[in-house]
């Protein structure tokens, strides 16, 4: 495949760029904070509060949306990964008997679910197994989940059904088949990267082979699912060049359906970090090279056919995925499994974290949530504006609805953060919608930030800090000079390993 011509003005591939920089500094991490919202101090609401909006659910109305999907949390990994900030737990030490159990809990609290009248009001659209890695789970669970699935929702053949993995467990004997049978419609797993020392030094210890496995078996028992991939960049040791290969290498070789592509977000003292504060692992290049990474993979992608459906996705097929729509606060999720998350009417929901904890609740009170949570409608706006740079799109009829309902305040400091970004040129006015353009999508980070940003708690404040590089290092290789708030985060460590879960 060869080079793509640029059809668009060249912005950051130096530190000279044709415009003006329109942050001073580039966020690398944004609405994966979003459970620092001052708006949302679960621990601080009643057990009592939590029980009577579990409840609530037997009520059919007070709905802020028509559509709902499930997300399925399976929190099991072969192995863990060096970059990883999500809840998981080591494969390893778990046997098929408690994978088989972890899969009958699945089975029960989605049961539950399904006969709460509120959930049975909505159109369902679509379901979601990610993790972890569930392909860890022994095939029969698959199987068997699957099989329960399309028994308990509704229009199961004709809705969206999207499965994660990785390659070493994709590649099982019969996985791959019983995805099939059941009509799984995504399949997705994460490549990262394909530059072999880059790929060993972040801890993934699937290979090429694994890779080409899944993609052969796919092709020879005709599994004709969309292929959805994971690669990251400004990876540890990563050039541009070395990057803008690894992009024509990943279209030539397997030309997927689907490309999520994310910057690498070094969370103080998980392990990648550490790895390079201890000189273990090189540091990632500069900022200027992060931002000539991102326009680089805009630019190419583009001009291989691929649309940038949000902002780190891009697709052959022009529409957005039902679990992107739905992430991007557009419907509602049911939430199940171990560490699962949802949003229901205006509740937040985050199952917990520990797999008894989990299954204790579900055994006690059918859904596992203990923290349901009411963050009102100046919640909801939040939410709906931090996930707008990702969902690209804002119809102005659905910002009017917003505006009757808040007060004054909350949406004056909304519109000005509006305002703002138009003013900088990072978004366009449509006249019945804001959109963001190409230059917005390179620093969507920065864009989600002035949304979040006054509902951070101290916690997230002091995260935020630490992840900004100040337009003044923009050319500084050294990216891991510790900071006032790297040290602070160290010296606080009990209270920071709940963030990015």
């Amino acid at each position: 495949m060869s080079d793509v011509t640029r059809d668009s003005e060249n912005y950051y591939l130096g530190d000279s760029p044709s415009r003006p920089v329109p942050f001073d500094g580039v966020m690398t991490v944004s609405h994966y904070i979003m459970p620092n919202f001052a708006t949302m101090d679960w621990h601080q609401v009643a057990r009592e509060q939590v029980v009577e909006n579990i409840k609530s659910l037997q009520d059919p109305g007070g709905n802020l949306n028509d559509r709902i999907m499930m997300y399925i949390h399976v929190p099991y990994c072969k192995s863990f990964c060096h970059y990883c900030n999500f809840n998981r737990f080591h494969y390893p030490k778990q046997d098929s008997e408690r994978l088989e159990k972890y899969t009958d809990y699945l089975i029960k609290e989605i049961d539950w679910y399904m006969r709460q009248p509120y959930v049975q009001a909505r159109e369902f659209t679509g379901i979601y197994i990610g993790g972890g890695s569930p392909s860890t789970l022994p095939v029969s669970a698959v199987e068997r989940l699957s099989e329960h699935l399309r028994k308990v929702v509704p229009n199961f053949d004709s809705i969206e059904k999207s499965f994660t993995g990785e390659p070493r467990t994709l590649r099982r004997p019969g996985l791959l088949e019983v995805l099939k049978d059941h009509g799984w419609d995504r399949v997705t797993f994460g490549i990262e990267t394909l530059n072999e020392k880059i790929h060993r030094k972040i801890g993934r210890l699937d290979t090429r082979d694994d890779v080409d496995a899944v993609f052969n078996r796919m092709r020879d028992i005709g599994y004709t699912a969309d292929t959805c991939v994971d690669m990251m960049y400004d990876l540890p040791g990563q050039t541009l060049e070395g990057f803008q290969a690894e992009l024509t290498e990943l279209l030539d070789c397997y030309d997927p359906t689907e490309i999520d592509l994310f910057t690498t977000i070094y969370l103080p003292y998980r392990p990648l970090h550490k790895m390079i504060m201890d000189g273990r692992v090189e540091q990632p290049g500069s900022p200027w090279q992060l931002l000539a990474m991102r326009e680089h993979l805009y630019d190419r992608l583009s001009g291989a056919g691929y649309h940038n459906t949000i902002a780190e996705t891009w697709s052959k097929r022009p529409e957005r995925s039902v679990y992107q729509t739905a992430h991007c606060a557009r419907q509602d999720i049911i939430g199940v499994g171990c560490a699962a998350r949802g949003n229901l009417r205006d509740m937040v929901s985050i199952n917990p974290e520990k797999v008894d904890d989990w299954q204790r609740n579900v055994d006690e009170q059918g859904a596992s949530t203990e923290t349901l949570q009411s963050i009102g409608y100046e919640g909801v706006l939040d939410r709906v504006m931090v996930m707008f740079p990702r969902y690209k799109s804002l119809d102005k009829e659905l910002l009017a609805d917003f505006a009757a309902e808040v007060d004054e305040d909350t949406f004056a400091r909304v519109r000005a953060v509006l305002d703002g970004h138009l003013a900088s040129g990072v978004i366009d006015d449509e006249g019945d919608r804001f959109t963001v353009n190409k230059l917005g999508v390179i620093w969507h980070g920065n864009l989600q930030t002035d949304y979040l940003r006054h509902t951070l708690n101290t916690k997230g404040e002091v995260l935020m800090n630490h992840l900004t590089e100040s337009r003044q290092d923009f050319d500084n290789e050294d990216r891991f000079a510790v900071t006032t708030e790297t040290v602070y985060i160290k010296e606080h460590d009990a209270e920071y390993p709940r963030l990015m879960k």
